[in-house]
């Protein structure tokens, strides 16, 4: 099959295709052939949901696709690229009629490093790109390639689709060449220390605006699940570009809550810990009068004070 027509056939396979299925499989010409397997994103009605069982790419090779990966938007135009690491929820909006969306399903845990080649066979500069991409894949569970669709990584891509559903002698031996050629040559035209992972930017409104909506039961392995991003590094990047800790920022806000409620008379001070999720009364008490240098009771007599508020 010519690569200039693999996009024809790809398109031919899923309207041929009556499986109403989130992805439509497609099968090598070898049978023995175990490096991945090869699917097409359907183009039926819904929301598509995938967790990765192990390393996969996603390829568009016509069209655009949207998409959600750990809960962050990400749209995918033609020829980009994107390795996800095992265990990477991700979304696939209703694909267009021309759209084509390829996955490949690795079946070992490679990783998108590996491709590279050997440590002992990098110079020192091309090691320091080797161990970024692994921080990168570490940290944020993928990495985006925004390669045109007529560049050479895309290309490449599609040769490897092709080669894949062909019955040709080394196909593997090939598939692995093109795959290592194909990843250093999209990585070597990326600023890995700028290029995102996703569309998101984290910034600090943000980061307020999820403490606010989420502080009574809120914790750093969600909220860093919200933001994409690995619970470790995202609470490295909310002290550097905040100056204060995650638990800093929502113990600020459950204070500013707590102070809220202690002018209200109809709520007690123990409901008020319950309602800004605090566990105990004296974690509570003990936060309380660092954040405020004096405790719930003493706040709530001023400020009953000043509301010319009298219980007795």
């Amino acid at each position: 099959m010519a690569a200039v027509k693999l996009e024809q056939y790809l398109v031919s396979v899923l309207d041929s295709t009556n499986a109403d299925t989130n992805e439509v499989r497609l099968k090598p010409g070898n049978k023995a052939f175990n490096l991945f397997r090869v699917y097409l994103e359907n183009h039926n009605t819904g929301i598509h949901r995938y967790q990765t069982s192990n390393p996969t790419i996603l390829y568009e090779a016509e069209g655009m696709a949207k998409t959600k990966i750990n809960g962050q938007n990400l749209t995918l135009k033609a020829g980009n690229l994107l390795f996800l690491q095992e265990k990477c929820g991700y979304e696939v909006e209703k694909q267009g009629k021309n759209d084509l969306l390829v996955k490949l399903e690795f079946s070992s845990k490679v990783n998108c490093a590996d491709f590279l080649g050997e440590k002992t066979t990098l110079n020192s500069r091309e090691q320091k790109v080797a161990e970024q991409l692994v921080q990168i894949l570490k940290t944020k569970r993928l990495l985006s390639l925004r390669c045109s669709q007529m560049s050479r990584p895309s290309q490449l891509m599609k040769k490897v689709i092709d080669e894949y559903l062909n019955h040709n002698l080394f196909t593997r031996s090939i598939i692995a060449a093109e795959l290592r050629i194909l990843v250093i040559t999209a990585i070597r035209n990326q600023d890995l220390e700028t290029a995102p992972a996703n569309q998101h930017k984290f910034a600090q409104t943000a980061l307020e605006r999820y403490i606010d909506a989420n502080y009574t039961d809120i914790t750093l392995n969600k909220t860093a699940e919200h933001f994409g991003l690995n619970p470790n590094y995202f609470s490295s990047l909310v002290k550097q570009k905040t100056g204060k800790s995650f638990v800093e920022h929502v113990d600020e806000r459950r204070m500013q809550e707590a102070r809220n409620l202690l002018a209200r008379p109809d709520i007690s001070v123990k409901e008020i810990i319950a309602r800004v999720g605090y566990n105990g009364k004296s974690f509570f008490y003990k936060k309380f009068n660092e954040y405020y240098h004096e405790t719930p009771v003493q706040m709530r007599a001023e400020l009953f004070r000043q509301a010319n508020i009298n219980l007795k």
